[in-house]
Protein backbone atom coordinates (compact mmCIF):
# COMPACT_ATOMS: atom_id res chain seq x y z
CA UNK A 1 0.00 0.00 0.00
CA UNK A 2 0.99 3.58 -0.50
CA UNK A 3 -0.72 6.80 0.49
CA UNK A 4 0.03 10.31 -0.65
CA UNK A 5 -0.65 13.57 1.19
CA UNK A 6 -1.75 15.94 -1.58
CA UNK A 7 -2.69 19.52 -0.77
CA UNK A 8 -5.02 20.90 -3.43
CA UNK A 9 -4.24 24.16 -5.27
CA UNK A 10 -7.35 25.68 -3.67
CA UNK A 11 -9.64 24.47 -0.88
CA UNK A 12 -12.96 22.79 -1.59
CA UNK A 13 -16.00 22.88 0.69
CA UNK A 14 -16.28 19.29 1.89
CA UNK A 15 -16.43 18.26 5.56
CA UNK A 16 -13.19 17.54 7.37
CA UNK A 17 -12.65 13.79 7.20
CA UNK A 18 -14.94 13.30 4.19
CA UNK A 19 -14.18 10.00 2.41
CA UNK A 20 -14.53 8.81 -1.17
CA UNK A 21 -13.77 5.31 -2.44
CA UNK A 22 -13.44 4.09 -6.03
CA UNK A 23 -12.86 0.45 -6.99
CA UNK A 24 -11.45 -0.51 -10.40
CA UNK A 25 -11.74 -3.72 -12.40
CA UNK A 26 -7.99 -4.36 -12.30
CA UNK A 27 -7.06 -7.31 -10.03
CA UNK A 28 -4.15 -7.13 -7.57
CA UNK A 29 -1.94 -9.80 -5.92
CA UNK A 30 -3.97 -9.35 -2.69
CA UNK A 31 -7.04 -11.05 -4.14
CA UNK A 32 -8.92 -7.75 -4.40
CA UNK A 33 -9.41 -5.24 -7.17
CA UNK A 34 -7.36 -2.07 -7.40
CA UNK A 35 -8.87 0.94 -5.66
CA UNK A 36 -8.29 4.55 -4.61
CA UNK A 37 -9.45 5.68 -1.18
CA UNK A 38 -9.62 9.44 -0.53
CA UNK A 39 -9.87 11.25 2.81
CA UNK A 40 -10.33 15.02 2.59
CA UNK A 41 -8.74 16.88 5.51
CA UNK A 42 -9.24 20.59 6.21
CA UNK A 43 -6.53 22.74 7.79
CA UNK A 44 -6.26 26.41 8.65
CA UNK A 45 -3.18 28.54 8.23
CA UNK A 46 -1.79 31.70 6.73
CA UNK A 47 -3.38 32.55 3.41
CA UNK A 48 -1.68 33.85 0.29
CA UNK A 49 -3.90 36.94 0.57
CA UNK A 50 -2.32 37.65 3.94
CA UNK A 51 1.11 37.53 2.36
CA UNK A 52 -0.03 39.74 -0.51
CA UNK A 53 -1.54 42.34 1.80
CA UNK A 54 1.53 42.25 4.03
CA UNK A 55 3.75 42.87 0.98
CA UNK A 56 1.54 45.76 -0.17
CA UNK A 57 1.70 47.45 3.26
CA UNK A 58 5.44 46.86 3.40
CA UNK A 59 5.88 48.57 0.01
CA UNK A 60 3.65 51.45 1.11
CA UNK A 61 6.05 52.16 3.98
CA UNK A 62 9.13 51.76 1.77
CA UNK A 63 7.66 54.20 -0.77
CA UNK A 64 7.47 56.79 2.04
CA UNK A 65 10.99 56.03 3.20
CA UNK A 66 9.67 54.45 6.39
CA UNK A 67 10.59 51.25 8.14
CA UNK A 68 8.04 48.43 7.83
CA UNK A 69 5.81 48.10 10.88
CA UNK A 70 5.90 44.30 11.01
CA UNK A 71 3.13 41.77 10.64
CA UNK A 72 -0.43 42.89 9.99
CA UNK A 73 -3.11 42.08 12.52
CA UNK A 74 -6.24 41.19 10.53
CA UNK A 75 -6.58 37.45 11.01
CA UNK A 76 -10.36 37.60 10.86
CA UNK A 77 -10.18 38.87 7.28
CA UNK A 78 -7.31 36.90 5.79
CA UNK A 79 -7.18 33.50 7.43
CA UNK A 80 -6.37 30.66 5.07
CA UNK A 81 -7.99 27.26 4.54
CA UNK A 82 -6.23 24.30 2.94
CA UNK A 83 -7.65 20.99 1.72
CA UNK A 84 -5.28 18.03 1.83
CA UNK A 85 -6.31 14.70 0.38
CA UNK A 86 -4.91 11.50 1.87
CA UNK A 87 -5.03 9.28 -1.20
CA UNK A 88 -4.41 5.56 -0.65
CA UNK A 89 -4.00 2.85 -3.28
CA UNK A 90 -2.22 -0.46 -3.78
CA UNK A 91 1.39 0.06 -4.86
CA UNK A 92 1.67 -1.76 -8.19
CA UNK A 93 4.05 0.50 -10.09
CA UNK A 94 5.25 -1.17 -13.29
CA UNK A 95 8.91 -0.10 -13.45
CA UNK A 96 9.28 -1.74 -16.84
CA UNK A 97 6.82 0.71 -18.38
CA UNK A 98 8.22 3.89 -16.84
CA UNK A 99 11.00 4.19 -19.41
CA UNK A 100 8.45 4.00 -22.25
CA UNK A 101 7.14 7.51 -21.45
CA UNK A 102 8.87 10.85 -21.87
CA UNK A 103 7.39 12.38 -18.72
CA UNK A 104 5.84 10.92 -15.51
CA UNK A 105 2.53 12.63 -16.31
CA UNK A 106 2.06 10.36 -19.33
CA UNK A 107 2.31 7.04 -17.45
CA UNK A 108 -1.13 5.36 -17.50
CA UNK A 109 -3.00 5.24 -14.21
CA UNK A 110 -3.01 1.43 -14.32
CA UNK A 111 0.78 1.50 -13.97
CA UNK A 112 1.43 4.44 -11.65
CA UNK A 113 -0.17 4.83 -8.19
CA UNK A 114 0.37 8.59 -7.92
CA UNK A 115 -1.17 9.33 -11.33
CA UNK A 116 -4.06 7.03 -10.40
CA UNK A 117 -4.72 8.99 -7.20
CA UNK A 118 -4.47 12.38 -8.93
CA UNK A 119 -6.81 11.15 -11.65
CA UNK A 120 -9.43 10.06 -9.11
CA UNK A 121 -9.14 13.30 -7.12
CA UNK A 122 -9.63 15.27 -10.33
CA UNK A 123 -12.60 13.15 -11.42
CA UNK A 124 -14.25 13.52 -8.00
CA UNK A 125 -13.84 17.32 -8.05
CA UNK A 126 -15.05 17.56 -11.65
CA UNK A 127 -18.15 15.56 -10.69
CA UNK A 128 -18.62 17.62 -7.51
CA UNK A 129 -18.47 20.96 -9.32
CA UNK A 130 -20.64 19.83 -12.26
CA UNK A 131 -23.38 18.34 -10.07
CA UNK A 132 -23.55 21.30 -7.66
CA UNK A 133 -22.32 24.01 -10.08
CA UNK A 134 -19.44 24.88 -7.76
CA UNK A 135 -16.76 27.25 -9.02
CA UNK A 136 -13.49 25.47 -8.29
CA UNK A 137 -10.38 24.20 -10.03
CA UNK A 138 -9.91 20.55 -10.99
CA UNK A 139 -6.32 19.78 -9.95
CA UNK A 140 -3.75 18.48 -12.39
CA UNK A 141 -0.26 17.04 -11.96
CA UNK A 142 1.29 20.42 -12.85
CA UNK A 143 -0.76 22.27 -10.22
CA UNK A 144 0.33 20.07 -7.32
CA UNK A 145 3.41 19.90 -5.13
CA UNK A 146 6.09 20.14 -6.20
CA UNK A 147 6.95 18.06 -3.09
CA UNK A 148 4.58 15.24 -2.12
CA UNK A 149 4.88 13.38 1.21
CA UNK A 150 3.95 9.70 1.21
CA UNK A 151 3.84 6.61 3.44
CA UNK A 152 4.22 2.93 2.64
CA UNK A 153 2.39 0.13 4.40
CA UNK A 154 1.15 -3.43 4.23
CA UNK A 155 -2.30 -4.91 4.02
CA UNK A 156 -2.83 -7.28 6.96
CA UNK A 157 -5.80 -9.50 7.80
CA UNK A 158 -8.31 -8.19 10.30
CA UNK A 159 -8.94 -10.68 13.06
CA UNK A 160 -12.18 -10.87 15.00
CA UNK A 161 -12.32 -10.67 18.79
CA UNK A 162 -11.86 -14.42 19.08
CA UNK A 163 -8.74 -14.32 16.90
CA UNK A 164 -10.38 -15.76 13.79
CA UNK A 165 -9.54 -13.93 10.57
CA UNK A 166 -12.55 -12.08 9.22
CA UNK A 167 -11.50 -12.19 5.58
CA UNK A 168 -11.07 -8.42 5.58
CA UNK A 169 -7.77 -6.53 5.40
CA UNK A 170 -6.52 -3.18 6.66
CA UNK A 171 -3.36 -1.17 6.02
CA UNK A 172 -0.59 -0.84 8.58
CA UNK A 173 1.51 2.19 7.74
CA UNK A 174 5.26 2.08 8.30
CA UNK A 175 8.00 4.03 6.52
CA UNK A 176 7.53 7.29 4.67
CA UNK A 177 9.27 10.04 2.78
CA UNK A 178 8.67 12.62 0.06
CA UNK A 179 9.34 12.95 -3.64
CA UNK A 180 9.51 15.84 -6.09
CA UNK A 181 7.17 16.09 -9.06
CA UNK A 182 8.53 16.61 -12.57
CA UNK A 183 7.87 20.35 -12.76
CA UNK A 184 9.11 23.59 -11.24
CA UNK A 185 5.80 25.39 -10.73
CA UNK A 186 6.46 27.29 -7.53
CA UNK A 187 3.42 29.49 -6.92
CA UNK A 188 5.28 32.35 -5.28
CA UNK A 189 8.47 32.35 -7.38
CA UNK A 190 8.69 33.91 -10.88
CA UNK A 191 9.25 31.23 -13.55
CA UNK A 192 11.72 33.34 -15.57
CA UNK A 193 14.71 35.60 -15.08
CA UNK A 194 14.25 39.22 -14.05
CA UNK A 195 13.33 41.77 -16.74
CA UNK A 196 16.40 43.60 -18.03
CA UNK A 197 16.68 47.16 -19.29
CA UNK A 198 17.53 45.86 -22.75
CA UNK A 199 14.06 44.26 -22.94
CA UNK A 200 12.11 47.46 -22.36
CA UNK A 201 12.03 48.51 -26.02
CA UNK A 202 10.56 45.18 -27.01
CA UNK A 203 7.93 45.39 -24.26
CA UNK A 204 6.97 48.89 -25.43
CA UNK A 205 6.69 47.67 -29.04
CA UNK A 206 4.29 44.91 -27.99
CA UNK A 207 2.39 47.40 -25.83
CA UNK A 208 1.72 49.48 -28.93
CA UNK A 209 0.55 46.41 -30.84
CA UNK A 210 -1.79 45.55 -27.97
CA UNK A 211 -3.27 49.04 -28.03
CA UNK A 212 -3.96 48.72 -31.76
CA UNK A 213 -5.41 45.22 -31.55
CA UNK A 214 -2.66 43.93 -33.82
CA UNK A 215 -3.33 40.24 -34.62
CA UNK A 216 0.39 39.45 -34.34
CA UNK A 217 0.21 40.40 -30.67
CA UNK A 218 -2.88 38.26 -30.18
CA UNK A 219 -1.15 35.32 -31.90
CA UNK A 220 1.83 35.58 -29.57
CA UNK A 221 -0.40 35.93 -26.51
CA UNK A 222 -2.47 32.83 -27.39
CA UNK A 223 0.75 30.90 -28.06
CA UNK A 224 2.14 31.80 -24.62
CA UNK A 225 -1.20 30.91 -23.02
CA UNK A 226 -1.07 27.50 -24.72
CA UNK A 227 2.41 26.85 -23.28
CA UNK A 228 1.19 27.97 -19.86
CA UNK A 229 -1.75 25.57 -20.10
CA UNK A 230 0.58 22.63 -20.68
CA UNK A 231 3.52 23.31 -18.43
CA UNK A 232 2.04 25.27 -15.52
CA UNK A 233 -1.63 24.27 -15.42
CA UNK A 234 -1.71 20.79 -16.97
CA UNK A 235 -4.82 21.71 -18.97
CA UNK A 236 -4.05 19.82 -22.16
CA UNK A 237 -7.40 20.36 -23.87
CA UNK A 238 -7.15 24.11 -23.35
CA UNK A 239 -3.61 24.01 -24.73
CA UNK A 240 -4.79 22.36 -27.95
CA UNK A 241 -7.60 24.91 -28.36
CA UNK A 242 -5.27 27.84 -27.69
CA UNK A 243 -2.59 26.47 -30.04
CA UNK A 244 -5.07 26.32 -32.87
CA UNK A 245 -6.56 29.69 -31.99
CA UNK A 246 -3.07 31.18 -32.08
CA UNK A 247 -2.50 29.73 -35.53
CA UNK A 248 -5.82 30.92 -36.91
CA UNK A 249 -5.15 34.43 -35.57
CA UNK A 250 -1.68 34.34 -37.13
CA UNK A 251 -2.86 33.11 -40.53
CA UNK A 252 -5.71 35.60 -40.83
CA UNK A 253 -3.54 38.40 -39.47
CA UNK A 254 -0.75 37.70 -41.92
CA UNK A 255 -3.11 37.29 -44.88
CA UNK A 256 -4.85 40.57 -44.10
CA UNK A 257 -1.45 42.26 -43.77
CA UNK A 258 -0.50 41.05 -47.25
CA UNK A 259 -3.75 42.32 -48.78
CA UNK A 260 -3.26 45.63 -46.99
CA UNK A 261 0.16 46.03 -48.58
CA UNK A 262 -1.26 45.13 -51.99
CA UNK A 263 -3.76 47.99 -51.45
CA UNK A 264 -6.70 45.66 -51.95
CA UNK A 265 -10.08 47.11 -51.09
CA UNK A 266 -11.19 45.88 -47.66
CA UNK A 267 -14.71 45.39 -49.00
CA UNK A 268 -13.52 43.32 -51.98
CA UNK A 269 -11.49 40.79 -49.96
CA UNK A 270 -13.76 40.63 -46.90
CA UNK A 271 -15.55 37.48 -48.09
CA UNK A 272 -12.22 35.62 -48.17
CA UNK A 273 -12.13 35.81 -44.35
CA UNK A 274 -15.62 34.37 -43.85
CA UNK A 275 -16.14 31.91 -40.99
CA UNK A 276 -15.43 28.29 -41.85
CA UNK A 277 -13.17 29.02 -44.81
CA UNK A 278 -9.79 28.82 -43.11
CA UNK A 279 -8.76 25.62 -44.89
CA UNK A 280 -9.66 27.20 -48.23
CA UNK A 281 -7.62 30.31 -47.42
CA UNK A 282 -4.64 28.18 -46.47
CA UNK A 283 -4.73 26.09 -49.64
CA UNK A 284 -5.35 28.89 -52.13
CA UNK A 285 -4.63 32.42 -50.91
CA UNK A 286 -1.34 31.73 -49.13
CA UNK A 287 0.00 29.65 -51.99
CA UNK A 288 -0.91 32.44 -54.40
CA UNK A 289 0.71 35.24 -52.41
CA UNK A 290 3.67 33.58 -50.67
CA UNK A 291 4.39 30.51 -52.76
CA UNK A 292 5.63 27.34 -51.13
CA UNK A 293 3.74 24.19 -50.09
CA UNK A 294 0.31 24.87 -48.57
CA UNK A 295 -1.39 21.47 -48.71
CA UNK A 296 -3.37 19.86 -45.90
CA UNK A 297 -2.44 16.24 -46.54
CA UNK A 298 0.86 14.41 -46.75
CA UNK A 299 3.82 15.92 -44.93
CA UNK A 300 5.15 19.41 -44.32
CA UNK A 301 4.49 22.18 -41.81
CA UNK A 302 0.96 22.94 -43.02
CA UNK A 303 -0.18 19.31 -43.07
CA UNK A 304 1.40 18.74 -39.65
CA UNK A 305 -0.59 21.63 -38.20
CA UNK A 306 -3.81 20.51 -39.91
CA UNK A 307 -3.58 16.93 -38.63
CA UNK A 308 -2.05 17.44 -35.16
CA UNK A 309 -3.64 20.73 -34.16
CA UNK A 310 -6.60 21.78 -36.31
CA UNK A 311 -8.32 18.36 -36.37
CA UNK A 312 -7.46 17.65 -32.74
CA UNK A 313 -8.99 20.94 -31.66
CA UNK A 314 -12.19 19.88 -33.44
CA UNK A 315 -12.25 16.64 -31.40
CA UNK A 316 -11.65 18.55 -28.17
CA UNK A 317 -14.26 21.25 -28.78
CA UNK A 318 -16.99 19.26 -30.50
CA UNK A 319 -16.38 15.73 -29.24
CA UNK A 320 -15.34 16.39 -25.64
CA UNK A 321 -12.05 14.57 -26.19
CA UNK A 322 -9.40 14.87 -23.47
CA UNK A 323 -5.97 14.90 -25.16
CA UNK A 324 -2.81 13.58 -23.57
CA UNK A 325 0.16 15.75 -22.68
CA UNK A 326 2.01 14.31 -25.68
CA UNK A 327 -0.84 15.30 -28.03
CA UNK A 328 -0.98 18.79 -26.53
CA UNK A 329 2.76 19.24 -27.00
CA UNK A 330 2.48 17.97 -30.59
CA UNK A 331 -0.29 20.50 -31.29
CA UNK A 332 1.76 23.32 -29.78
CA UNK A 333 4.84 22.24 -31.73
CA UNK A 334 2.89 22.09 -34.98
CA UNK A 335 1.50 25.58 -34.37
CA UNK A 336 4.98 26.95 -33.69
CA UNK A 337 6.47 25.23 -36.75
CA UNK A 338 3.75 26.64 -38.99
CA UNK A 339 4.43 30.15 -37.70
CA UNK A 340 8.11 29.64 -38.49
CA UNK A 341 7.17 28.51 -42.02
CA UNK A 342 5.00 31.63 -42.47
CA UNK A 343 7.93 33.87 -41.53
CA UNK A 344 10.30 32.04 -43.88
CA UNK A 345 7.89 32.35 -46.80
CA UNK A 346 7.41 36.04 -46.05
CA UNK A 347 11.17 36.58 -46.01
CA UNK A 348 11.44 34.87 -49.39
CA UNK A 349 8.82 37.29 -50.73
CA UNK A 350 10.25 40.35 -48.96
CA UNK A 351 10.66 42.31 -52.20
CA UNK A 352 6.95 41.85 -52.93
CA UNK A 353 5.96 42.69 -49.35
CA UNK A 354 8.67 44.90 -47.83
CA UNK A 355 6.28 46.65 -45.43
CA UNK A 356 4.81 43.43 -44.08
CA UNK A 357 8.33 42.02 -43.77
CA UNK A 358 9.58 44.99 -41.77
CA UNK A 359 6.49 44.95 -39.53
CA UNK A 360 6.76 41.24 -38.76
CA UNK A 361 10.40 40.24 -39.26
CA UNK A 362 12.10 43.64 -38.84
CA UNK A 363 15.73 44.42 -39.59
CA UNK A 364 16.96 42.27 -36.72
CA UNK A 365 15.16 39.20 -38.01
CA UNK A 366 16.39 39.73 -41.54
CA UNK A 367 19.97 40.11 -40.35
CA UNK A 368 19.74 36.88 -38.37
CA UNK A 369 18.63 35.10 -41.52
CA UNK A 370 21.28 36.76 -43.69
CA UNK A 371 18.54 38.47 -45.74
CA UNK A 372 19.18 42.13 -44.95
CA UNK A 373 19.76 42.77 -48.65
CA UNK A 374 20.41 45.99 -50.54
CA UNK A 375 16.77 46.26 -51.59
CA UNK A 376 15.51 46.12 -47.98
CA UNK A 377 18.21 48.51 -46.79
CA UNK A 378 17.28 51.06 -49.45
CA UNK A 379 13.56 50.64 -48.81
CA UNK A 380 13.98 51.00 -45.05
CA UNK A 381 16.14 54.11 -45.45
CA UNK A 382 14.46 55.96 -48.36
CA UNK A 383 10.80 54.95 -48.49
CA UNK A 384 9.62 53.72 -45.10
CA UNK A 385 10.27 57.00 -43.22
CA UNK A 386 8.21 58.99 -45.75
CA UNK A 387 5.01 56.99 -45.29
CA UNK A 388 2.33 57.32 -42.59
CA UNK A 389 2.35 54.86 -39.71
CA UNK A 390 1.97 51.37 -41.16
CA UNK A 391 0.55 49.93 -37.96
CA UNK A 392 -2.19 52.55 -37.79
CA UNK A 393 -2.95 52.22 -41.48
CA UNK A 394 -3.15 48.45 -41.24
CA UNK A 395 -5.34 48.61 -38.12
CA UNK A 396 -7.78 50.91 -39.95
CA UNK A 397 -7.78 48.67 -43.05
CA UNK A 398 -8.44 45.59 -40.94
CA UNK A 399 -11.28 47.25 -39.04
CA UNK A 400 -12.92 48.23 -42.33
CA UNK A 401 -12.50 44.70 -43.70
CA UNK A 402 -14.14 43.07 -40.67
CA UNK A 403 -16.91 45.67 -40.59
CA UNK A 404 -17.67 44.78 -44.20
CA UNK A 405 -17.52 41.08 -43.43
CA UNK A 406 -19.90 41.34 -40.47
CA UNK A 407 -22.34 43.58 -42.33
CA UNK A 408 -22.41 41.21 -45.30
CA UNK A 409 -21.74 44.00 -47.74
Amino acid sequence: MIRFFITLPEPIAVPDGYTWHKTYDDPTPYGMNQFVHLIFMQSSGESRQRGQLSAAIDCMHRAKGEEPEGDIDRDDLIGGMYTTVIASTIEDRDQGMVSDFATPQEIPIKCDPFNRCVDEISKFIRSYRASLEVLCVAPTYEMLGPVIPYELGDLVPIASDDGVESGLMEPVWKSGGAFTLAHFNLLDVPPVAELERSDEGRVEYFREMLEQGNPLFLWKERFVEARNSIYREGRYGAAVTLSNTATEVLLDGLLSLLYWELKESPERVASIFAEGRLARRVKSNFAELLGGRWVLDGDGYVADWFNNCYKLRHRVVHGGYSPTRHEAEAALGAAFSLSFYCWERLVEKRKDFPRATLIVIAEEGLRKRGKWCRFMQDFSRDIAPTEPSWRKSFAQWRDEMYSSLLSGS
